[in-house]
């Protein structure tokens, strides 16, 4: 699809740092005009000034202050009724948190999704939230079919597998055993909508914010602080998940699950695990230096 025809304005609004960087930066690369937000009360205030209203909206549904269902409310009063509003997140939200939303996007989400809804909202203007569908369901990964909202307001399911390499658990000691440390699909989709340099300090950016991530769920492994420690691992696997760094997504997915393992002796299990999760970082650090 052209570039032209999907030249719209997005507000992204995520906590998370690591998020605000490294989404826009792939939603350029396909031609958005794209804003950011760290938290609801902020992007309101973003669009009350009225210099950056968006024709699409995408929230996650962990934010702190204003979110899910509230949020949406408040965004379809500011931005009006021909704004996409989508929510995102990491992991399936009760229905009643995105009950107000157009769709819902699992990520990681393939951009090209992004730009499949806005242009099925343009060709549905009498329904602005038509969106395309891709669910995890299905047999195929691939199988798009379009859809709109219904009359009982009940969200469009926008999803995408997360990058699949296996089910070897993270703390596994054989690196080969763990699948590709790459998704070489989505490592030339990114290599071809981006310039070299770009591409490079993007994957860069991501490892080295994992690294400081993992340092400090070092300490709350240590602390037991198991709420936090999976909200770490949570932030790591979106960032890799978008990239298509197969091995660390699914670590990274492995400890979110898991948490600090209460089951073992002093703090031997969460070290190794992170210790693996770090050594993924030096395995995609090397594989990617070999080629950008």
């Amino acid at each position: 699809m052209s570039r032209q025809s999907i030249s719209k304005r997005v507000l992204v609004i995520d906590d998370d740092p690591m998020s605000r960087e490294l989404l826009p930066l792939l939603l350029e690369g396909e031609g958005f005009t794209v804003d950011a937000a760290d938290s609801g009360e902020s992007a309101l205030d973003l669009i009350g000034r009225g210099d950056s209203v968006p024709d699409l909206v995408l929230a996650d549904v962990q934010l702190p202050g204003i979110s899910g269902a509230e949020l949406a409310g408040k965004l379809r009063g500011a931005c009006g009724p021909a704004a996409l509003l989508l929510a995102m997140s990491g992991s399936e939200p009760a229905a009643n948190t995105i009950s107000k939303f157009d769709g819902f996007l699992l990520k990681p989400f393939k951009v090209e999704q992004v730009a499949a809804a806005m242009l099925a909202a343009k060709n549905q203007p009498e329904i602005p939230a038509a969106a395309s569908r891709i669910s995890s369901r299905t047999k195929s990964s691939s199988a798009v079919a379009r859809a709109t909202k219904t009359a009982s307001n009940k969200p469009m399911d926008i999803k995408t597998r997360g990058p699949e390499a296996g089910s070897v658990a993270a703390g596994s000691s054989d690196p080969a055993a763990c699948g590709p440390v790459l998704n070489e699909t989505i490592y030339r989709q990114l290599a071809v909508s981006m310039p070299t340099r770009q591409l490079k300090e993007m994957y860069a950016m991501c490892v080295n914010d994992a690294r400081l991530r993992i340092a400090g769920m070092r300490r709350l492994a240590a602390d037991h602080d198991a709420a936090r420690f999976m909200r770490e691992a949570h932030i790591i696997k979106g960032g890799f998940g978008f990239l298509g760094a197969t091995e660390l997504h699914r670590m990274a997915a492995k400890l979110e699950a898991n948490g600090p393992d209460a089951r073992s002796t002093g703090e031997a299990h969460d070290v190794n695990s992170l210790d693996e999760l770090s050594a993924a970082c030096d395995r995609l650090e090397r594989m990617l230096g070999s080629r950008v």
